[in-house]
């Protein structure tokens, strides 16, 4: 017995196993509805007698002759093993006692005992005596270990007292070998309290019996089976154990350590283990909802039908099949099914199934050796699992660490993706290769974290995050207030130089077509304009600057580092262009106006961070390079292109592994104020054919040689074909031909290397 302030194995079992046992039962019933339903893999017939049955012959139990009739015209159809869910425990007597006595006394005794039906039940249990297992059960079990006394009373679990039936031995396992030291007080195999035997006469010539009594879980379903019971301190196997050694023709053998756990249970001649906990239990691997296995009424087996109707799968239409081809070399189990006789059970796909597919379930696992195995937490008497609950348990603190580190949402997706990762490694890897971890635990667990921690950070962080938020996010870009959330310290003057991408937009003549328009309307259709750039901006995780007018400035890579910031910049120039096309029709409608832009982007180091006084200040770019991505954005309008970068952002691109957008080199230029020329590149948003690129190219090739004819050649051509496939005049093209017929009548200085000098913005 446990000590005074102990936690005696009995008090876990009994206050805290239940609780956990159903949580542990809810995620089984979860996983095995996720799995779905599989087919039987074994020839498994059920002869059920339901309810039409009863009607018709009448209520149960039926007399012996009526199941004798039954059992004999199965076992005429040559199944391989025939194992019956009920027991036979008293005498069905058709003449009453007083008359017994009379024939008795007129030496009439053999004429009374022909109108007895357990006579002819008799019969045929002994004619198919090497096919047939007998049903038998208890009215109380228990396991000692957690019982105590008081719920185990010793009389079948005693070595000495024979207070079995004397002929009941022969039912026990053929081979058993028990360790000396079996403590019968103390083990947790599932034993005998009050034993429900079938009838002496049916005892004496059946060979083979097992018992089919089920243990629910606390919540009341049914997900494991017993395949042990110790009585007298001889174990005994299960209906369905004892019908899967018969159909295999083989003995079982069981092995009682000096634990009293059961080391092993196998078949005898083969070695075929079956493997169990140390109580002898297995976790059954249901293969559907009830009514999933071959059922045939055992009315219409008895009218003699050659074709009868098979139910497989309540609801569906039930299908005509030979008996002959149903039961020929098929394990058979005949149960009752009829709802009021209360042999329903509830399991993980059927809350309202007969009690006989729990049979059948564990007949199908033990021929296809496919039971569930289980154990993240260790069970008892096994410790190889010890490690999956240290690693997960380590993984629960580092979630919790985790959790307080992220911000809310990050850390909500965090969850997601933790209990996502879970759920599909235990539902779907785990479960459908049949494994069933226990854990529910660690599900309850890392919500829990989750919950406390979140409740943790809001209650210590939200409210000064709302403040901030609302006072920046009218002024600031999303990025950088919660840049400046995760780091307060970020609100100071001062700067960092940084590679960035610049990007200046700006709309072509918008002096003109503004003073179309009033003050209302203008305002109207620059809200709505600036509005489509700035979403563009921060979907590709850009900072946008400031407004100028009607122009916008924008950079990337601040103040979130990003390696391919030049791309993002790129995409959004990109789609910049193609949302005002899609726009354009509708301002032009709405405002009368035609609106085109010109953007320009840079790649290069400037300075970027809070600039200003200490009182007043914005977090800006300012630097040598931000001035030339605002001069490249005004030769849009020099060339008559909508998107110019430079060849340092083509390196970004290469440097950094990014797609570099389809484009064609323009120019060698040097930019207002600039000595120092820069090459200038077009990003293509309309494609130009691929022989129109090369024509350009060739020709920049030859201008750069001095050989104008030629190039104007090669620059009317390419113009040509981007006419025939864009229907426009190619305005690069056009400058090329002009400087070309220039430069014959005043040609370039001898050391010319092919720029031009921009004298205006």
């Amino acid at each position: 017995m446990a000590e005074k302030g102990e936690l005696s194995p009995g008090w876990v079992q009994k206050n805290i196993a239940p609780s956990v046992r159903v949580l542990y039962g809810f995620f089984t019933n979860l996983k095995f509805r996720s799995r779905g339903k599989i087919s039987p893999k074994n020839k498994i017939v059920i002869i059920e007698i339901d309810s039409q049955s009863i009607e018709a012959i009448g209520r149960w139990p039926w007399h012996r002759d009526v199941t004798a009739a039954l059992l004999h015209k199965v076992m005429t159809y040559q199944p391989k093993v025939v194992g019956l869910d009920m027991v036979f425990s008293e005498p069905d007597p058709r003449i009453p006692e007083e008359l017994k006595e009379i024939l008795k006394a007129n030496n009439l005794t053999n004429l009374s005992e022909q109108f007895e039906t357990d006579l002819e039940l008799e019969k045929v249990i002994a004619y198919y005596r090497d096919q047939l297992v007998l049903g038998w059960a208890t009215e109380e079990s228990c396991q000692p270990k957690y019982g105590g006394i008081k719920n185990c009373p010793m009389d079948y679990l005693n070595l000495e007292n024979e207070t079995l039936p004397i002929d009941f031995i022969k039912y026990a396992f053929s081979d058993f070998h028990i360790h000396k030291n079996f403590d019968k007080q103390n083990t947790s195999i599932f034993s005998l309290v009050s034993l429900i035997p079938n009838d002496q006469r049916f005892r004496s010539v059946a060979k083979q019996a097992g018992y089919f009594n089920a243990t629910p879980d606390p919540d009341g379903y049914i997900r494991s089976g017993n395949l042990v019971f110790m009585g007298n301190g001889i174990p005994y196997p299960s209906l369905a154990l004892e019908m899967y050694r018969l159909g295999q023709k083989d003995e079982l053998s069981i092995t009682i350590n000096q634990n009293s756990h059961i080391d092993e249970i196998k078949l005898k001649n083969s070695g075929q283990k079956i493997h169990t906990s140390p109580s002898g239990t297995v976790d059954l691997n249901f293969r559907g909802p009830g009514y999933h296995f071959n059922y045939i009424s055992a009315l219409d087996l008895l009218k003699e039908e050659k074709e009868v109707y098979v139910s497989a799968g309540r609801g569906l239409a039930s299908q005509k099949q030979k008996v002959e081809k149903l039961l020929k070399d098929s394990y058979v189990l005949i149960g009752l099914t009829a709802i009021g006789v209360f042999d329903m059970r509830a399991f993980p796909y059927d809350s309202n199934a007969p009690g006989v597919e729990g049979h059948a379930t564990i007949l199908d696992n033990l021929l296809s050796n496919d039971f569930l195995s289980s154990g993240v937490v260790p069970q008892e008497g096994k410790t190889s699992n010890l490690w999956l609950f240290l690693l997960m348990s380590i993984g629960a603190v580092f979630f919790a660490y985790l959790t307080q580190k992220l911000e809310s949402i990050p850390a909500l997706f965090l969850f997601i993706s933790v209990i996502s990762g879970m759920g599909y490694l235990d539902f779907k890897v785990l479960f459908e290769s049949g494994t069933n971890w226990n854990t529910s635990l660690f599900y309850i667990q890392f919500l829990s974290i989750f919950i406390f921690t979140l409740a943790a950070k809001y209650i210590l962080e939200e409210k000064n995050k709302k403040f901030i938020k609302g006072a920046f996010a009218k002024y600031v870009a999303p990025s950088i207030v919660d840049s400046i959330i995760k780091d307060p310290e970020k609100l100071s003057v001062g700067g960092e130089k940084r590679e960035l991408t610049v990007l200046f937009s700006d709309i072509r003549g918008f002096t003109s077509f503004s003073e179309k328009l009033d003050a209302k309307e203008l305002s109207q259709f620059l809200n709505e304009y600036l509005s489509e750039m700035t979403d563009l901006i921060f979907e590709n995780k850009g900072t946008l600057d400031k407004y100028i007018g009607d122009a916008v400035m924008a950079f990337w890579g601040a103040p979130i580092p990003q390696e391919n910031h030049a791309e993002n910049c790129a995409n959004t120039a990109i789609q910049m262009i193609q949302k005002l096309k899609a726009h354009r029709s509708i301002w032009l409608e709405k405002y009368g106006v035609h609106v085109e832009i010109g953007i320009g982007f840079h790649t290069g180091i400037v300075n970027v961070g809070n600039m200003g006084s200490q009182r007043i200040f914005e977090y800006t770019v300012i630097g040598d390079d931000v001035n030339l991505a605002s001069r490249i954005e005004g030769l849009t309008k020099t060339y008559g292109v909508q998107i110019i970068t430079t060849r340092e952002t083509l390196d970004s691109f290469k440097k950094t592994g990014s797609t570099t957008p389809p484009h064609r080199i323009l120019d060698l230029v040097k930019v207002k104020g600039k000595q120092i020329a820069v090459e200038i590149v077009e990003v293509l948003v309309d494609p130009i054919p691929e022989i129109a690129l090369s024509h350009f190219q060739e020709g920049r090739d030859l201008y750069l040689k001095k050989q104008w004819d030629d190039a104007i050649i090669h620059f009317i051509e390419a113009n040509k074909l981007i006419w025939q496939n864009l229907e426009i005049n190619d305005n690069p093209c056009q400058i090329y031909i002009d400087r070309c017929k220039t430069f014959k009548k005043y040609p370039p200085n001898a050391d010319w290397n092919g720029s031009w000098t921009m004298t205006s913005k």
